[in-house]
């Protein structure tokens, strides 16, 4: 079990706490006194564990004394389940509002947060690996990758070349299939554009559709009347 005891964060562990402060809302400006009782870090831990906290058992505290107790129980009940304690003194400056001592206690949070992300893709891995684990074309290597600050040797699935060959001409076949039938449906669309200004144009034909007048057909329709337009003044021949 990991006890949590107070020391001086370094620039970038600071830097780190200011992000996730901002991520979740939190105002750093406030939190020797928003943490110096229990209640804040079990509303934060209850979001993703609502089964494991039960508010009620943290009544908001005013004097150090109370909020002490409820540091203790909450360390007792809750921190214990993940393998965490805090030790008598980070406890005593949490309650007395010391300086440092919430950053501390949260940039544990951030690393317990981590270390429960690491699992689940851990988690994820096995799944997945007794998934291969039924396919004969899949075999398994070891191979080093960087976990936190260590590098561990983990296991990895590859496949045959002449299946990842065979995929990858079936997923280019496919592409194929696909420009085809888009050249075709593109092909379709502008013979209907063909068709459908044919279309517009016969019934233009047939006085279904009103013709645009414009500028030039306005000037032949006035000198079909003998009338001349010019600037600034109009004559009749």
């Amino acid at each position: 079990m990991h006890t949590i005891t107070y020391k001086r964060l370094r620039d970038e562990e600071l830097e780190e706490l200011h992000v996730w402060l901002r991520k979740n809302n939190i105002n750093g400006n406030k939190l020797r006194r928003e943490f110096s009782d229990v209640l804040p870090l079990a509303e934060l831990l209850k979001r993703d564990h609502p089964r494991m906290i039960d508010l009620y058992n943290y009544p908001k505290k005013c004097s150090v004394n109370l909020k002490l107790i409820n540091w203790e129980v909450f360390n007792h009940k809750v921190m214990s389940k993940f393998n965490l304690s805090l030790s008598k003194d980070i406890m005593e400056r949490l309650s007395n509002g010391t300086e440092g001592a919430a950053e501390v206690l949260l940039y544990e949070i951030i690393r317990l947060e981590k270390r429960q992300r690491l699992e689940e893709e851990r988690n994820a891995v096995l799944r997945q690996e007794r998934v291969w684990e039924e396919n004969d074309e899949v075999k398994t290597v070891s191979v080093n990758k960087q976990i936190g600050d260590a590098i561990v040797q983990v296991p990895q699935k590859m496949i045959l070349f002449s299946l990842y060959e065979k995929v990858n001409r079936d997923s280019k076949a496919k592409d194929d299939v696909i420009d085809t039938l888009q050249q075709q449906v593109t092909h379709m669309e502008n013979i209907l554009k063909l068709k459908k200004e044919r279309i517009d144009e016969l019934l233009m034909q047939m006085g279904k559709l009103p013709q645009e007048n414009t500028p030039k057909d306005s000037s032949r329709n006035y000198s079909s009347l003998g009338i001349h337009s010019s600037h600034g003044s109009d004559s009749f021949n």
